[in-house]
């Protein structure tokens, strides 16, 4: 019996050896640009960025075929056909508020096609010199006509598998600018949110330690409407932004209440002149009676805006939107926050930065921590800062 389970498991073992030698099968590359005869002037463009940066650009979605020797139910043969899929979602893939719909490029006439010059172009002037050396993947890239989800329209999305940048970007005023924001935003997160956990860190503990918020609903904050933590801020917000009319008719007043009192001590006034400026201060004091009585809590509203404004919690800003029919604000969501402080990177020198807001240490450091994660992963800033538009 023993020997007999001694000669299974050689032959077992000798059949896995013969398997294991076994050529594997070959995965066909097709992210590879080929050159051909007669090519367009585009097909030449998209070329050069392949051998330049090694950036496989395409303009269909259908990038190729092959037999893998399926058959269809008739027994005919079925071939197997590579798709860039934009709106792939492999978590939500019905959710018609995630989907991402897109019209192809037309390609019928040369005109047509050469819509797409200007942004090859910025390709290999910007985009691509970018990044090249970072510690970014950007995989196929795919040109279409426009796209949008949840009808609204996107310039520049990161799908999966492939990175798909929309023509009627260059519709928009400043087109180029937005465009070249707009996938630093998409490349950049999309590669450096495991090293942003420190960055985050600082607002989820901002939340905890100053607002009533539990931790479990602090770790959860991006996205999340802002009264959760600062319940009466649109009330805030509103009656200061409402009051601002009256404060400033304040300053205006108590101007003219000065410039009143300054002329009255001339003692060399005519009768008529000293009747004049005392109506004057008459009415400065009448209106700043008015005005004082309108401003209310004014000063109160005005202070707990100061201590609870989103930069005290290291957010460059919110977003606005409505619960129902009322208005509201939301903290930025991860990729929202990301990007306003990749803005201001691109905006700003850090001693430019720290000037503006040097009254909030927590969006300082924040800044300094972007800055910190992109050096690290190979981009360099300063170029992009004096090449973008």
């Amino acid at each position: 019996m023993k020997r007999f389970i001694c000669i299974l498991l050689l032959g077992m073992f000798l059949a896995c050896s013969e398997e294991d030698a076994l050529t594997p099968t070959e995965v066909k590359d097709w992210y590879v640009i080929t050159p051909t005869e007669n090519m367009d002037e585009v097909d030449e463009a998209i070329y050069h960025l392949y051998e330049k940066y090694n950036k496989a650009v395409f303009y269909k979605d259908t990038i190729g075929s092959e037999d893998r020797g399926w058959k269809d139910e008739n027994g005919n043969p079925k071939l197997y056909y590579e798709v860039l899929r934009l709106s792939y979602d492999m978590t939500e893939s019905n959710n018609i508020q995630t989907k991402i719909t897109y019209t192809p490029v037309d390609v019928s006439t040369l005109e047509s096609k050469k819509a797409m010059l200007p942004l090859l172009e910025l390709m290999d002037e910007k985009l691509f010199a970018w990044i090249e050396g970072a510690d970014v993947h950007v995989p196929a890239v795919l040109i279409v006509q426009d796209m949008e989800r949840a009808k609204k329209p996107l310039y520049v999305y990161r799908g999966f598998g492939v990175l798909g940048f929309a023509l009627n970007c260059f519709e928009q005023k400043n087109a180029d600018s937005l465009i070249q924001r707009t996938f630093l935003h998409e490349v950049c997160y999309v590669a450096l949110q495991e090293n942003l956990s420190t960055y985050q860190d600082i607002v989820i503990n901002a939340f905890e330690n100053n607002t009533s918020a539990s931790p479990a609903v602090a770790k959860e904050c991006w996205g999340v409407n802002y009264e959760t933590f600062v319940p009466s801020y649109v009330s805030w917000l509103t009656s200061v932004n409402n009051l601002q009319v009256y404060a400033n008719m304040k300053l205006q007043y108590e101007q003219q209440k000065e410039e009143a009192l300054e002329q009255l001590k001339n003692e060399n006034l005519t009768e008529a002149e000293r009747k004049k400026w005392e109506t004057k201060l008459s009415s400065a004091e009448m209106m700043l009676t008015f005005v004082e009585g309108k401003l209310g809590n004014y000063d109160e509203y005005k202070a707990n805006l100061e201590l609870y404004c989103p930069e005290n919690f290291g957010l460059l800003g919110l977003t606005q939107g409505k619960v129902g029919d009322k208005l509201a604000y939301f903290v930025p969501t991860a990729v929202e926050d990301f990007a306003a402080y990749l803005d201001a990177m691109l905006d700003y020198s850090e001693e430019e930065f720290k000037a503006k807001y040097e009254k909030y240490p927590l969006v300082q450091a924040r800044y300094i921590l972007v800055q910190h994660v992109l050096k690290n992963a190979g981009f360099d800033i300063q170029r992009i800062r004096s090449e973008i538009d």
